[in-house]
């Protein structure tokens, strides 16, 4: 009778227990469904790390995480958000990719749970002495997105002292797939803001070289041309004989300010770029170059195989144009030579002049003080096409332009 009590009690308890687990998971799978709204609705990339560690914290019941992700750039892995744990010694420090237990999560792309870090030989004990932290246990899965691993989530010791478990690991893995795509879509939006405002600053930029290049070239030819003419109307009481000379010198300002008009519509909008492709665009733009005179154009292009996608050939054009502009500002150049050709695969660009060159780095060092961002603008267009860029120049040796546009 006795030990039928006994059973019953235990299974009682059994019961209980696995009752209390169960409302423990609902209670969770709420939170988290709270908290994937939350995440679905955040845009803003550093607000949305601190409440995806926030929350995993909260989850987890731990006293400690880590929100690391991946740089692409050095590869290397980065504390972006530190929740507890001497956090502030430790935000924004690198290590390797394959470093730590979390750099086996990121290079594995897989989960690990490790209830004693003292007998892992992964564990990196460096991060505990630098922030005065003791870590007994730990729970790191992987952020990822589309077939990539972009960093870990990483969360440390639980409060109560016990141990990390599958559930722990069902729903941080959850939190974490979720977080991963969240985390793409700020960058992606952050990424749309400053492209946004990168534009708005070049219309800006274009605006006032528009009106600088209006008021140094079209508006001082009419300008003279109107002064002329008003001289012209005396000549015809006072010197007749003089006034076919004079009408002859306001054709030639008229024809000049013509030209550069001409030429500026050209730049904002070659029409024939739209409608004839990338070649006859240059010739054109090569005629119109050599008959204002002031620089001799040499041209050696050779008709690529296929059609050019549009966005190629107007951002290649870009990039001539870009170059040319700045050679007639800066270089004093007598002659420009352009280069297309098509080469294994890549379309071969070349711009180059012998005018009086300049310190490549010097330039690249003063954008900021300087009033044109032509070498930038060329470099930014190359990185839109995935081009190789190169530019070479020197003091009285002219520049060289070049670059290498992949076709496919």
């Amino acid at each position: 009778m006795q030990n039928n009590q006994r059973d019953l009690q235990r299974e009682n308890e059994q019961l209980r227990e696995e009752v209390r687990k169960a409302q423990e998971r609902i209670s969770a799978l709420t939170v988290l469904q709270e908290i994937s709204h939350i995440l679905a609705a955040e845009l803003q990339l550093q607000p949305l790390l601190n409440e995806i560690l926030r929350s995993a914290v909260q989850i987890m019941e731990a006293s400690a995480g880590s929100l690391i992700l991946l740089d692409r750039e050095t590869d290397e892995l980065v504390f972006s958000i530190i929740e507890g744990g001497g956090g502030v010694a430790l935000l924004e420090r690198r290590m390797k990719k394959d470093e730590g237990i979390a750099g086996w999560v990121v290079s594995h792309g897989q989960p690990q749970i490790v209830n004693d870090v003292s007998q892992d030989e992964r564990f990196y004990d460096e991060i505990d002495k630098s922030t005065d932290f003791h870590t007994t246990s730990l729970i790191c899965v992987p952020l990822a997105y589309k077939g990539g691993v972009i960093g870990a989530l990483q969360i440390l010791n639980k409060l109560s002292g016990q141990k990390f478990d599958e559930d722990d690991l069902d729903l941080l893995t959850a939190l974490a797939s979720q977080s991963a795509t969240a985390i793409e879509n700020a960058r992606l939006y952050q990424s749309l803001r400053e492209q946004r405002d990168r534009i708005v600053v070049l219309e800006e930029e274009v605006r006032k070289e528009l009106a600088r290049d209006l008021h140094d070239g079209p508006v001082q030819l009419l300008s003279a041309i109107i002064m002329q003419l008003q001289f012209a109307q005396q000549l015809i009481k006072r010197a007749p004989e003089e006034l076919e000379t004079e009408l002859g010198d306001t054709g030639r300002l008229a024809s000049k300010a013509l030209g550069q008009l001409r030429n500026m519509l050209f730049d904002l909008r070659p029409v024939i770029l739209e409608t004839e492709g990338l070649m006859p665009a240059v010739r054109a733009y090569a005629e119109l170059l050599m008959g204002e005179g002031e620089v001799k154009v040499h041209l050696n292009v050779t008709e690529p195989g296929e059609q050019l996608p549009k966005r190629m050939e107007k951002n290649v054009f870009s990039i001539i144009q870009e170059a040319v502009t700045n050679i007639r500002k800066h270089a004093q150049a007598e002659n420009i030579w352009i280069s297309i050709t098509p080469q294994e695969g890549r379309l071969l660009v070349g711009v180059r002049d012998d005018g009086r060159g300049f310190d490549l780095a010097q330039v690249e060092r003063s954008y900021g003080k300087r009033g044109s961002l032509g070498l930038f603008h060329i470099r930014e267009r190359a990185e839109i096409l995935g081009a190789e860029l190169d530019i070479d120049s020197a003091i009285d040796e002219g520049t060289v332009i070049r670059l290498a546009v992949p076709l496919t």
